[in-house]
């Protein structure tokens, strides 16, 4: 039984160094982000800011097709796979990766030379 360290007061010698997270705010545990209320697009926010970046830095290379396939796969694979297992990947955040993957691929091209789902096949059905 607990002996009163808690009274109507609050906690008795509460420490002081302790953060309490309210009702909204994100507590990251092993890579995965917990709390009460929370928006699961805003959990994404710090993923997604790093890949904007590490993207905008491949852009300025001269990278063939294949070579994009291994960025993409390194680096949008690599850094989502983790806290989608964990966490889920929500769909709007699905939709933002698409856009950003098709426009790294194709350089912002409005009209892709090939669709998406021909690139997503098995390279034996002429996939990459």
């Amino acid at each position: 039984m607990v002996d009163g360290h808690y009274s109507q007061q609050g906690w008795k010698d509460f420490p002081q160094n302790v953060h309490l997270a309210r009702d909204g705010e994100p507590v990251r545990i092993l890579g995965a982000w917990f709390g009460s209320n929370l928006d699961e697009s805003d959990v994404w926010s710090p993923t997604l800011s790093k890949l904007r970046d590490t993207l905008d830095r491949w852009k300025k290379g001269h990278s063939t097709i294949l070579g994009k396939k291994h960025v993409v796969q390194m680096f949008i694979g690599g850094m989502t796979q983790y806290l989608t297992d964990v966490q889920r990947m929500p769909a709007d955040i699905q939709r933002r990766l698409m856009k950003w993957l098709r426009g790294y691929i194709w350089d912002d091209k409005v009209a892709p030379p090939i669709a998406m789902q021909h690139l997503c096949l098995p390279t034996e059905e002429g996939g990459l």
